[in-house]
Order: C-alpha cells, then sequence, then structure tokens
C-alpha cells in the first residue's frame, strides 16, 4: 500500500490560467463555459496533488477528456461545484482508463495516501448517465462505458459529503486500497427515459481492505453496494438504499484458478427501501463464458 513522503517546494493552480502562490491550486472553469476543462485539472493535481490544497470553485467544470490523478500524498481536494461529464461516447468508449479487472475502464483514476476530499454536501459528479442508458438500450455490460471514479491504491483517506448523479456505468470502484472511510455520499442514478439504468451500482470495492461506507444514501439500477474480489473488512453504517438488490457479495471466483475472498463484512442500521434484497451473495458457476466480461453475471 502507498506511503507518502512530505517533500519541500510551493507551487500553485488555477484553471485556464495558472497563478502561482502557496501550494494553493484554484481551479476556475474555462472563460467560454463549454471548454474542456481537464487540462487545468489534471494542472492542479500535478502542481498540488503533494502536500497542498485544490479549490475548486462553486461552478460547473466540463470533463471531456479522462483524468489520471495518482500518486497524491497528504492533499486536500474541495469540490463545492460540478464535474459534468462530456457527451461524446466514441471518446469515452475508446480512451477510459483501464481499471484492471474485468474489461472495466473509469472516467477518472485517482490514488494516493493522506487523501482528503471534501464536497460539503454540494460538490457533485454528473455523469451525464441518460445520454448512456439511452445508448445502451438496456445492455449491461456494454465494453467501454466508464466508471465515474476510481479510487485506487489508496491508503489513510477520507470521502466526504460528495454527490454522484446520472453516472455513466457503476459510480465508483475501489481497489487496492486500505482504511479509506466514505462518509455522507449520495448517488442518484436513474432514467427519465423507457430506457433502464441498468448496471449503475453505487460502489464496487475489490483487493481491499478496512474501506468503511458511512451515511450513503443510493438510488441506482443495480446492486446498492457490491464487495468484490478480495475484499476484507468492510463497515456499512447508517445507510439508507431506494431501488436496487442491496449489498451484494460477490461477484466472485470469475477468473479460472484464482483464488478470490470476502472476509469480515458487516452492515448495520441500513434501510433498504424497494430493494429486491436486503443483502444477496453472487458466485460464478465454474464454466467459463468469455474473458473477460464487462460486469457481472449473476
Amino acid at each position: 500500500m502507498p506511503t507518502c513522503l512530505t517533500l519541500l517546494g510551493i507551487r500553485v493552480v488555477r484553471a485556464d490560467e495558472i497563478s502561482r502562490a502557496v501550494r494553493v491550486c484554484r481551479v476556475h472553469p474555462s472563460a467560454d463555459g463549454v471548454s474542456d476543462d481537464a487540462p487545468a485539472i489534471r494542472e492542479a493535481f500535478k502542481d498540488c496533488g503533494r502536500d497542498g490544497h485544490i479549490i475548486f470553485d462553486d461552478a460547473t467544470f466540463h470533463v471531456e477528456s479522462v483524468l489520471q490523478t495518482t500518486d497524491l500524498c497528504n492533499v486536500t481536494i474541495d469540490l463545492r461545484g460540478t464535474l459534468l461529464w462530456g457527451t461524446n461516447i466514441t471518446y469515452w468508449r475508446a480512451n477510459g482508463l483501464d481499471v484492471g479487472y474485468q474489461n472495466q475502464t473509469t472516467a477518472w483514476m485517482l490514488g494516493g495516501d493522506r487523501i482528503t476530499f471534501n464536497g460539503y454536501d454540494t460538490g457533485t459528479f454528473d455523469g451525464n448517465g441518460q445520454l448512456w442508458y439511452d445508448f445502451t438500450k438496456g445492455v449491461s455490460n456494454l465494453p467501454g462505458r466508464p466508471i465515474s471514479l476510481m479510487i485506487n491504491n489508496t491508503t489513510n483517506s477520507l470521502f466526504n459529503g460528495l454527490r454522484f448523479v446520472q453516472s455513466q456505468f457503476w459510480t465508483m470502484v475501489i481497489k487496492n486500497s486500505e482504511d479509506v472511510l466514505l462518509d455522507s455520499i449520495y448517488v442518484n442514478s436513474t432514467s427519465s427515459s423507457s430506457q433502464p439504468a441498468r448496471n449503475t451500482d453505487g460502489v464496487d470495492t475489490m483487493f481491499s481492505n478496512r474501506i468503511t461506507f458511512r451515511n450513503w444514501t443510493i438510488t441506482g439500477g443495480d446492486d446498492n453496494i457490491s464487495l468484490k474480489a478480495n475484499s476484507t473488512n468492510i463497515l456499512i453504517q447508517d445507510s439508507v438504499f431506494h431501488g436496487g438488490l442491496g449489498v451484494a457479495i460477490g461477484s466472485i471466483g470469475q477468473y479460472l484458478g484464482q483464488f478470490e475472498r470476502i472476509e469480515n463484512v458487516t452492515a448495520e442500521r441500513v434501510t433498504c427501501l424497494k430493494t429486491r434484497y436486503a443483502a444477496y451473495i453472487k458466485t460464478w458457476t465454474g464454466v467459463q463464458q468469455n474473458f473477460p466480461p464487462n460486469g457481472e453475471q449473476s
């Protein structure tokens, strides 16, 4: 698991302009309000991602290209506005970042040690999911459909008060991480058309230990929380699920010849409203069908 060393040095950032001061990076949306803000976001994380403070304006940021902000260390991220993902389906299907499990991809891969990501109950990830629900026409596992956020190789970190609406696919995946608390997270991925918001999991974990989900509210079209391969010591508390399938243990046993386990999962004070299950177990039959599939076959 990653740990970070304190480095000396001072930088600061902003959005379509970059100003430098005391290792505080203020990210502003582009002047025309429509251009891709991802380059400025990447620059902010490059300059202030270690021993820094990244502050997004309370505004809408257009994210038209993938974000990979890893190897962070001792950083605070403040998001009060909205990150609005772009609508170029061809781009996203061709350029998503490899999750390294099944053949999933993500639109943003974020990771490091001692990350504090504050949303203040207003900071929003808007995946423009309706476009994807209509495009897939109910196909659950369309290749290249990106996960909104991947928390990868992350330790000793807090994600607090974030909102996720209309996620493109799964809302979040946590992989190769340990000692992460996700508190007061709101997820709502619902379709306004005749096409379902299928496979819009609230969050999935894999190869991770000591992950806590507290005060989550999830509305979606699949697993509310799904614990996949080698998820251990998972705590779910004080959360409310609206629709969906509840807590999924699995699926596991997908890869031929690979041992997978899920251990020590606790869910307490969780309210399930019109979910199909409160919790259930998903395993594979041992007969391989395609390799690797995108998403789940229960």
